[in-house]
This record gives structure tokens, sequence and C-alpha cells, in this order.
């Protein structure tokens, strides 16, 4: 049901659609197609009204990330995302400098990562693609404590931006919104790609 309402542009636009239709599109009864929109509607997949039937955010995300797990089955792991560099919150600086982590990433990555993030805002439409990362398998920086205060693990994803490697990083404790990637590299990657805030930019994880 949740594919053929895709087919049909659900998630975009609102189907004036009666439960006949639906029944007579997907092969089944009118009954039986109202049961099952009464059940999507009942776990937060679609939304009825006046205007007709359309999909929530819930129903296109999992969709989404399903698809981009099938995709991997079938094509490889690679994945791409897009979205616009940002200015970051000043805490790449300081996180990148901590011996703990630079330890980290020398061992694990293999390279001594300069001492910044990357902020790259995702496009909203692939910002599901960060929950669909996590759901893979990272490279764990773990977590350590100092005299100061304790720092919590990273999660790591080698990457690719500008045909240079690097790796995409996502803290577990952080103040960015899920829409954010964080990328480090060896070198200031905004002064050797030639970028600035504003401008477009691929990840190839």
């Amino acid at each position: 049901m949740l594919i053929l309402l895709l087919r049909r542009g659900a998630h975009s636009k609102a189907l004036r659609l009666t439960t006949a239709e639906l029944g007579s599109l997907a092969g089944m009864s009118q009954q039986n197609a109202s049961r099952k929109l009464a059940r999507l509607a009942e776990e937060g997949y679609v939304e009825r009204g006046r205007e007709g039937i359309r999909l929530t955010k819930k129903a296109y995300d999992e969709s989404a990330a399903l698809f981009s797990s099938l995709k991997a089955v079938f094509e490889g792991t690679r994945m791409e995302m897009e979205g616009t560099i940002v200015r970051g919150l000043g805490e790449g600086s300081f996180y990148m400098s901590l011996p703990g982590y630079r330890r980290q990433i020398r061992e694990k990555l293999g390279f001594d990562p300069f001492p910044g993030t990357l902020n790259i805002r995702l496009d909203s439409e692939q910002a599901w693609k960060r929950q669909q990362l996590l759901d893979s398998e990272p490279i764990i920086i773990p977590g350590f404590r100092d005299k100061d205060r304790t720092y919590g693990d990273l999660f790591a994803f080698r990457c690719r931006v500008g045909g240079r490697e690097g790796a995409v990083i996502v803290p577990l404790r952080t103040h960015h919104g899920p829409d954010i990637l964080e990328a480090i590299f060896s070198f200031n990657a905004k002064k050797e790609l030639g970028m600035a805030d504003g401008e477009r930019v691929k990840v190839v994880i």
C-alpha cells in the first residue's frame, strides 16, 4: 500500500482516491483497502483529510531508509549526500585538538586531523541519509576522560569530498541538528578544496 501511494506521489501531494479506487489499484477489495489504510493512519504513516490521502514524513523517511538499505545490498555500500557548507559552532576545532581524539583518529583512520570540521547542511530531502548512516557499521572512536571532563564516543565513516579522502564523524553528544554532517580531513578543507560557506558540496561515503 505504501509503495502504491509513493508511486502515485502521495508523499508530495494529497491524493483524492476512494477506498474502492485504492482497492482496485492495489488488487484487493474495498474493505481490505479500507482496513489497511486505517492501520497506516493509526501507525502514523498516512494522513486523511478533506484534501485526500497524504503520506507523512515518517512514511517517507522509513521508505527512503528501506530503499537505501536495499540499494546497498544490490549495488554496494556507497552512499552519496549533497548539501551546503555552513559555518560551524566552533566546537570542531576544540575537539579535534584533543590528544585523546587525535591519537585514536591517527590509529583508526590513518591521518592526523586538522583542528576543525567541515560542516555541511544536508538538503531536506536527504537528511534521512544521516540516520541511515548511523544504522550501518561505524568506525568507533571511543570517548575518554581527562582531568577536566569526560568526552563521548565518535562514530566515523570514511568519505571523499572533492576527490580528497577524509571522514564523516558523528559525535554521540552534539549541539548540531540531525541535518548537519561534520567531516574531518588531514588538511584545512575549505582552503585546500577552495570552498566557502554557502557553496554546494557532495559527500561520498
